[in-house]
This record gives structure tokens, sequence and C-alpha cells, in this order.
């Protein structure tokens, strides 16, 4: 880890730990909206963006990003960085189990019906 990154290699590095950070955003938000039984237009964004993600990773065998990575000259993968080379091959299905189970969380807890509310307020909120 002592061997300085190209520019273009520091670059694809940035931005896939800021998609990292953006995803792992999505899933907190997901398990607090499957906890708190919310449901707005952010919950539907989030839940696209793990599938995305989870698509792209299952398509690919690999996170897209690490073969680009490679190509720039970084060779350390981003679970790497963050966990190390140890915890680092148990993030992916982890991070899926956690995905897979805050959409299940999602999908068994509806939203609570509001006595008195209209049906059509209680269709918006619904998932």
């Amino acid at each position: 880890m002592g061997t300085s990154l190209n520019r273009k290699a520091r670059v694809l590095r940035a931005v896939h730990n800021a998609i990292g950070i953006a995803e792992l955003g999505c899933l907190v938000y997901l398990w607090f909206c499957g906890i708190t039984r919310r449901r707005d237009r952010w919950l539907v964004l989030a839940a696209l963006v793990l599938v995305g993600e989870g698509t792209a990773l299952l398509i690919a065998r690999e996170c897209p990003f690490g073969p680009l990575q490679r190509r720039a000259g970084d060779d350390v993968a981003m679970f790497e960085l963050w966990f190390g080379p140890r915890i680092a091959p148990f993030a992916v299905p982890t991070f899926t189990v956690m995905s897979v189970t805050g959409m299940l969380l999602v999908l068994v807890r509806r939203p609570e019906a509001v006595p008195g509310a209209s049906r059509s307020l209680q269709a918006r909120t619904a998932l």
C-alpha cells in the first residue's frame, strides 16, 4: 500500500468509494423505512440502487469497478481498503444478506392504517 497511485487510479478509487458510501446510505435508509414503516420515493430509489448493484455484481461476478481500477493501476479492492484483507471477502455476502433482509422487512412491515385517514392518503403512503 506504500506505492503511489497515478491520477486516473486515484480518481477511480475516489469515485468507487463515493458510490460505496452512497450505497451504504441506501442500505441504512432501507432498514430505517422497514423499521419505521415509512414509504416514500427515497425508499424506492434506495431499493432500485441496491437491486441495480446486486444485478451488476451477479452479471459481472465482481464489482464492475474492479477491472477498471486494476487497469488503471489500483490492485486494492475497495472493501479491502475499508475492512482489511481478512474481513473483505465477507463484505459482499454480508451486505447482500442485509439488503435482502431489509427489503423483506419493508415488505412485511406495511404502513399502519391511520384512523380517520382517507383511503387515497393510505394508498399514497403504501409502497
